[in-house]
């Protein structure tokens, strides 16, 4: 099946309203995800979730609808805080979902009239994810436990209640490089193990352990074992490649099937033959997730997109919802494998045969694909538009329906709609970007600009919804963003021209496409630019000040000033040596020639620095540097820090500091570069509650 067509956009367009969209505008997102169709294909379970001003927490339900256009939608629960992730049972009479309770999310096996309610686990720190057995009578779920008795000296004392997260521990003792993962914190001697247990309930059996954590996990169709990713080997954490394990479902045996490359996402063919998975061909910085399969029986894995120039999974950029992993389903039949795959600022689906051959199963026009699922040969969606944050959407015959208008309230809004263009860097490579106008735009008048560059650096932007761009647009600024080499979506070669390059090429691509794009409007007022971005956009934004005083302001987000300090910092140190250049010992001149913060005598420009306190992908302290030199050379510096916020606050941090980190944002644009109108602003985001 190929659907092709260019159906209607999921938001009416032009906008009939002239308001602008705020940052409190937060508060009124219905974020839909995690699509499953049950297995007849006649119904569809999706999660919605928002963020509550009056808690500061997000919550959110599971819903369940028709797959008919028009079908009524009921809410799975009412009577808790957030049910997510929902997964359906063969049969279709019920659905497994995780509810959090106070700060851990339990599994949770409800019928699909939302009645009967049967809860299955009592983790301590919660389960991660579930998936039914073949014959429904079982779930596995995967969930951390003490691995490690050994690398943490606890405190006997527990949480004062439900609401309260697991204590702090007396001491750590580290003795491996994963010892914390952004978004999750320190592990303190924890690993993610697999388990089983009765769907009607009962005691949860694990079936892995030790100082070892597993990936995904995937049934044998016959139920009788389970495929899960990890390493259980020594000295793991100097690797990056996984091992591919079957356990049986007692937990008594455990054989290796594949090794050697960096396995994620396993699923196990229906028809028992073969195991799937996601791989890159070796181990280089940037190369593409490809899908593969390996005998289940063990042997030499294949790879069938090794001619397709895509990476396997969706990596346009939006701050509307946490970057997901990457899917990897099977046909019914087990002829095919479906999966997303990252195209010029899009996300699409894709499926490959046994053979190699790739077809396109769903590709929407100026649409970004960020979920899916695949039954009897109906595909269900979550796609999203820049002027959309996300919709489910059927596809079916030829044919789509949009069955999800989660923020009808965007009508009374003036979005704004990219515009494309295309850049020639000064090799002939193009780069393709586009720019949000503001409300009014006159081609006649000269207009302030925010430049916005992508975090990963493998990451991209593209056709989704952007709320921070949306605010700053509102406000009155063009707001232009690129694609420059290294980003995802146009190739490999591409994608790994910034590896080891980070301020070099990648930077003339950014000022190039800036240029051209003022030369060739003449609308720029280019006494008012600034320059912002986040993670890797964020250590750009700092090369960039250092590099050039053409911007008159710039907000740097969870970014990295000095390549040297940061290097082993970090929780991905294995992919840092690899993007960005050998270890700092004995010679640090590589990775210090291309240190923002070496040239920290040349900054001019004010800068604002943003940056979670619990950040454990980019130190916080590479903010504290930053700032402390800037501010020591009496320069224009500001830093905010978000306590207890990871990496991942713009996309899924506590509500009010996403508010607030918004009205930051705005406030410095607006005082630098829209003079006393901005100040008004930067008033308002200093008081805040």
């Amino acid at each position: 099946m190929t659907v092709l067509e260019s159906p209607a956009p999921l938001v009416k367009w032009p906008p009939v309203s002239d308001r602008p969209l705020t940052p409190e505008d937060l508060y009124l997102f219905r974020w839909v995800d995690h699509v499953r169709l049950r297995p007849t294909g006649d119904r569809v379970a999706y999660q919605v979730t928002w963020a509550d001003a009056g808690t500061r927490r997000n919550h959110g339900r599971v819903v369940v609808a028709g797959t008919d256009p028009g079908s009524p939608a009921i809410e799975l629960r009412s009577d808790v805080k957030r049910d997510h992730s929902p997964e359906w049972s063969p049969d279709g009479s019920r659905i497994a979902v995780l509810s959090q309770l106070g700060a851990r999310d339990q599994l949770f096996a409800v019928g699909a009239d939302g009645r009967d309610a049967t809860r299955l686990t009592d983790i301590p720190d919660g389960v991660l994810a579930a998936r039914w057995s073949p014959d429904g009578r079982r779930l596995a779920f995967a969930a951390r436990v003490v691995g490690d008795p050994d690398a943490v000296v606890d405190d006997p004392r527990p949480p004062d209640g439900e609401d309260q997260s697991r204590r702090p521990p007396v001491a750590r003792i580290v003795r491996s490089l994963s010892y914390k993962r952004d978004g999750v914190g320190y592990l303190d001697g924890r690993h993610t193990h697999l388990f089983v247990v009765e769907a009607d309930g009962g005691e949860p059996c694990q079936l892995t352990d030790g100082a070892w954590s597993i990936g995904g996990f995937s049934w044998s169709p016959d139920g009788r074992s389970i495929a899960v990713i990890g390493d259980s080997e020594p000295d793991a954490d100097l690797r990056r490649t996984t091992r591919l394990y079957v356990t049986d479902v007692a937990g008594l045996s455990r054989r290796p099937v594949a090794e050697g490359l960096e396995m994620t996402t396993p699923a196990w063919s229906p028809r028992g033959d073969l195991i799937a998975f996601l791989a890159p061909i070796g181990e280089r910085a940037g190369a593409h997730e490809r899908v593969w399969v390996v005998p289940a029986a063990g042997g030499e894995p294949r790879c069938l997109t090794e001619r397709l120039d895509r990476s396997a999974g969706g990596s346009v950029m939006t701050d509307m919802r946490a970057t997901a992993s990457a899917r990897l389903e099977w046909s019914d039949d087990g002829d095919r494998l479906y999966f997303q795959t990252s195209g010029p600022g899009v996300a699409e689906l894709h499926a490959v045969d046994l053979k190699g051959v790739v077809a396109v199963e769903l590709a929407r026009e100026r649409s970004s694909i960020y979920d899916f699922d695949v039954r009897n040969g109906r595909i269900a969606a979550c796609v999203t538009e820049p002027t959309c944050p996300g919709a489910v959407i059927l596809a079916d015959g030829g044919r789509q329906y949009r069955l999800t208008d989660a923020n009808p309230w965007l009508c009374d809004r003036l979005v704004a709609a990219p515009e494309r263009h295309v850049f020639a860097a000064s090799d002939g490579l193009e780069i393709e970007g586009w720019v949000l106008k503001p409300p009014g735009f006159d081609p006649a008048r000269k207009h302030p600009l925010v430049m916005q560059i992508h975090g990963g650096p493998h990451g991209q932007y593209g056709w989704a919804f952007f709320h921070e761009f949306q605010v700053l647009a509102g406000m009155g600024f063009l707001v232009v963003y690129t694609n420059p080499r290294g980003s995802d979506g146009y190739g490999e070669s591409f994608k790994q021209a910034c590896v080891r390059d980070w301020g070099g090429s990648d930077y003339q691509d950014l000022m190039t496409a800036l240029d051209q794009f003022i030369d060739r409007t003449g609308f720029v007022d280019e006494a008012r630019m600034g320059v912002a971005g986040g993670s890797y956009g964020g250590f750009m934004t700092n090369w960039v000040v250092g590099q050039t005083d053409r911007f008159a302001a710039a907000v740097s987000m969870r970014s990295i000033s000095n390549l040297v300090s940061e290097f082993a910092q970090h929780d991905v140190v294995l992919w840092g040596e690899q993007e960005i250049g050998p270890p700092p010992w004995p010679d640090p001149d590589e990775l210090w020639r291309r240190s923002p913060i070496r040239y920290v005598r040349d900054i001019r420009t004010p800068l604002l620095l943003l940056h979670g306190e619990a950040d454990l992908r980019c130190a916080i302290s590479q903010a504290e540097e930053l700032f402390g030199a800037l501010r020591l050379l009496g320069r224009e510096v500001e830093l905010v820090r978000f306590p207890g916020e990871s990496h991942e606050l713009s996309r899924n941090g506590r509500p009010d500091r996403r508010v607030e980190r918004l009205r930051r944002i705005a406030g410095w644009f607006g005082k630098y570069l829209l003079g006393e109108a901005g100040q008004t602003q930067q008033e308002t985001a200093a008081v805040a509650p």
